[in-house]
């Protein structure tokens, strides 16, 4: 047995450990990310009736004492928030501290990061009632504005490989794997040539080379989003209209394993090469993205430490007088 054919059991081994710890990942991303939305969508259904009351009359409602800022709910509202805003600021954090850097990779890190970062906002806002008044008000439409382009700075963080060569490389192990991509597109017989152009086509090379950083983004978004609408068009094809009916115009799966085996194809295609065509104008945008998203982030920091500071010592003020 070679030196080759005796590490192929370990390299499995290895493939499939990775794989299970990608799996407990976005199992663990998928329960944060419904409890998020479970608690929130339930304070809001809770206090729907109290938020859209005028402020002058939201005293003589009866979940003032418990939704107002100061009310028992208010109150650990406020405390979830700076909790999640202490968890939002662990990403930064595990970069200088060894023993966070050993937990996960920054990848997982970042999938909680947002999915904190999103869920903060929300939760300040249900926090202050509303009311965006002085510095919390001031505070919270930074964070708010940390928290939209967070949802962009993953995006691109999800589109860089690490190097031009590494998904020149991804694109070509694809290739030549077990899929044969090149040779079920040219076996296949239920679309044509021109039908399967069209749902392959991405910009060109001097295209890209020429358009700005930030438009080439829109490019790439657009073309994400373009991409179940070529597979609708393609699905469309090979199904009459109850079939349509049944996928929604081709949105969903019809069923056909042939041609989703094919679509599965054009979609890999399409996002492999798209990563490696953009990838010097996402890493100039993610660049430029770090340098916005950091001092937002510092200045929501502070303005959050002040008026923690402030509320306390006012409670602390009022607390001594009684």
């Amino acid at each position: 047995m070679s030196l080759l054919q005796s590490n192929i059991p370990g390299a499995a081994a290895s493939h499939d450990r990775g794989r299970k710890t990608e799996r407990g990942h976005h199992i663990r991303v998928f329960i944060a990310a419904a409890a998020s939305f479970i608690f929130l969508a339930a304070i809001g259904i809770y206090g729907a009736s109290y938020y859209m009351l005028p402020l002058d009359q939201r005293p003589y409602s009866e979940k003032h004492e418990l939704l107002k800022p100061s009310g028992s709910i208010g109150l650990k509202l406020g405390v979830l928030g700076t909790v999640l805003f202490f968890i939002i600021f662990l990403y930064a954090l595990r970069k200088v501290i060894p023993w966070l850097g050993r937990w996960g990779t920054a990848r997982h890190w970042m999938d909680f990061h947002v999915i904190a970062g999103i869920s903060a906002p929300v939760v300040i806002a249900f926090h202050a009632s509303f009311k965006f008044q002085g510095i919390a008000g001031f505070a919270f439409w930074i964070m708010l504005a940390v928290a939209l382009s967070g949802i962009v700075g993953r995006y691109l963080y999800s589109q860089i490989p690490r190097s031009l060569t590494a998904a020149e490389l991804s694109l070509n192990e694809w290739r030549n794997s077990e899929l044969e991509p090149d040779g079920v597109l040219l076996a296949q017989s239920t679309f044509s040539r021109e039908q399967l152009q069209s749902a392959l086509r991405v910009p060109g090379k001097e295209h890209i080379r020429h358009i700005g950083p930030l438009r080439a983004v829109g490019e790439m978004i657009t073309l994400d989003l373009g991409l179940p609408f070529r597979a609708a068009r393609l699905r469309r094809v090979t199904c009459g209209f109850g079939g349509q009916l049944i996928s929604i115009g081709g949105l969903f799966s019809t069923g056909n394993e042939e041609v989703e085996q094919i679509i599965r194809v054009v979609r890999k295609n399409v996002q492999l090469s798209k990563r490696v065509l953009f990838l010097d104008q996402t890493q100039r945008v993610f660049h430029l993205w770090h340098v916005i998203h950091r001092p937002f982030s510092y200045a929501f920091a502070i303005l959050a430490i002040i008026h923690i500071v402030v509320v306390s010592g006012l409670g602390f003020i009022s607390f001594g007088l009684r």
